[in-house]
Parts: structure tokens; C-alpha cells; sequence
């Protein structure tokens, strides 16, 4: 399968790697705003000597595109005439950009999309209640460094670097949320597209003492109350869990596997 990554941060740098290494992978492609960091990237990979794409190029000539840039790209992917044909995969990181451009989700047919459950457990129980849910929340909470440069800390002007103790600076709606923390949120889109309920409860908490990115979930319902905490690592990006990183690599082994476990 010939795959191609669009982003070569942390995480595309973890995917590109794991495909370099997996004999069921051919990695001809990578596209990147920052050239060099793509062009570092390549050094680094054993057996593959991808070369620098343009998207449009990166999306003919790959089966699997990996999108682990910005929510930013994912608009310009969905509507590449060359992405919706049969036999395409394509798996999103950024799925705070596919909240905002559900109408070109929505025509995307033949391609298909794989959205990990990366820092958040509890996905499974969320899809199987969809429809049935009357409250759903999400808590996240993040040491400073995680959410430092969020536009809308910048634009309320909150000082959260001389935060002493823990302090919720956001409660509101997932649309606002995508908005104000676009580099954060990408859990609560996921959860959004998992649960399809439209009135989720987002709420963020930056905490100067916590050591890990801490998401926890709430839903309730005529089926009970399903409840999960999750307690991430971040990784070398402060603003990404380890544990989303994994996630990833997870779902593209499960591409190759006959037994699938959970919905």
C-alpha cells in the first residue's frame, strides 16, 4: 500500500516511521509547509526514500494519506479532486477540521476515513449510545505548556502563566472551543462525531501542577451513565498526548488485521 504524510511533526515523524519499518507500507511521499523539516525527516527513515509531494501529488499517487498537520489542511484535502476514489484511506489527526467542514465530509463517498480514538478511552461505549444520549461532557485538563498561544487565551487576555493552582479557563460549546483551542480540541471533535449529539458541554482547565493531559467524559442517558478518565503523557509536543500518537499507529495496523476488536 503506497502511503503518503501530510505533516511532519511529532506525529508524522512517529507514523512515517512506524510505515518505514512495516514491510505492508510503502512510503512514497511526505508535504509539509516547513521543507527542511520534511527533508530532516527523510534522513532519518531506514528503508524509505520518499520524496517531497505537493498535496495534490501526495493524494494521487498514495492508497493511505496520513493527515497530521493542522486542522487548517484538512479543508484543502477533502476537497482534492483526487481523494475520493475507491480504495483510499485516509486517516485525520487534525478532527477539529473536520467539524468545520462536515458538508465536504459529507460528500466524500469512496475514500475512507479513519479518525483514531487517540487521547480518550471509552469511544467504543460512546458510538454504541449514539442517539440515545440527553448530557455529554468533556473535561480537559492541561499543564500550562499545553495550551500556551491558544488564540482564545490571547484574545481574553488570561495570564495563565502565573497560575498558581488549577483554574478553569473555558467552559462553552464545541464549536467555540474549536475555534479558541484549535491545537487542543481535537478530542472533543472526535467525541462530537462519535456521539453525533450537538450540545456538548466542553470545559478547560489549565493546571501549573499537572503533569499529564487529563480528558474526562461524561454521557448519560435512558442506558445509564458511561464515565472515563484518561491521563496522557504528553508527548516531546507538549500540545499532543503520547497516548494519540499510539492511537494512530493502532489504527493502521488494524488496517492489515482480519480480527477487528470494538466497534
Amino acid at each position: 500500500m503506497k502511503a503518503g504524510i501530510v505533516g511532519c511533526g511529532f506525529i508524522g515523524s512517529q507514523i512515517s516511521e512506524f510505515l518505514d519499518a512495516n514491510k505492508g507500507f510503502e512510503l512514497i511521499g511526505l508535504n509539509d509547509i516547513a521543507k527542511d523539516k520534511a527533508a530532516d525527516l527523510i534522513e532519518k527513515l531506514r528503508n524509505s526514500r520518499p520524496k517531497l509531494m505537493n498535496l495534490s501529488e501526495l493524494i494521487k499517487k498514495s492508497d493511505f494519506i496520513v493527515e497530521s498537520a493542522s486542522k487548517d489542511i484538512v479543508k484543502d484535502i477533502l476537497k482534492n479532486k483526487n481523494l475520493d476514489k475507491k480504495n483510499k484511506i485516509l486517516l485525520v489527526m487534525s478532527t477539529g477540521g473536520l467539524i468545520e467542514n462536515l458538508s465536504l465530509l459529507n460528500k466524500t463517498k469512496n475514500c475512507r476515513i479513519l479518525l483514531p480514538s487517540g487521547a480518550v478511552a471509552g469511544l467504543d461505549a460512546i458510538k454504541s449510545v449514539s442517539g440515545k444520549i440527553k448530557s455529554l461532557t468533556l473535561t480537559t485538563t492541561k499543564p500550562i505548556k499545553g495550551l500556551e498561544d491558544a488564540p482564545f487565551i490571547a484574545k481574553n487576555g488570561i495570564n495563565i502563566r502565573n497560575l498558581k493552582n488549577k483554574k478553569t479557563i473555558f467552559e462553552g460549546s464545541l464549536k467555540d472551543a474549536v475555534n479558541g483551542f484549535p491545537q487542543n480540541i481535537n478530542v472533543a471533535a472526535t467525541l462530537h462525531l462519535a456521539s453525533k449529539f450537538k450540545k456538548i458541554k466542553i470545559r478547560i482547565i489549565a493546571d501549573p501542577n499537572a503533569k499529564y493531559n487529563a480528558h474526562e467524559i461524561e454521557a448519560a442517558g435512558d442506558f445509564g451513565i458511561i464515565k472515563t478518565t484518561t491521563n496522557n503523557l504528553p508527548s516531546k509536543n507538549p500540545k499532543t498526548s503520547y497516548l494519540a500518537v499510539l492511537s494512530a499507529i493502532q489504527a493502521i495496523k488494524d488496517i492489515k488485521y482480519n480480527l477487528k476488536i470494538g466497534n
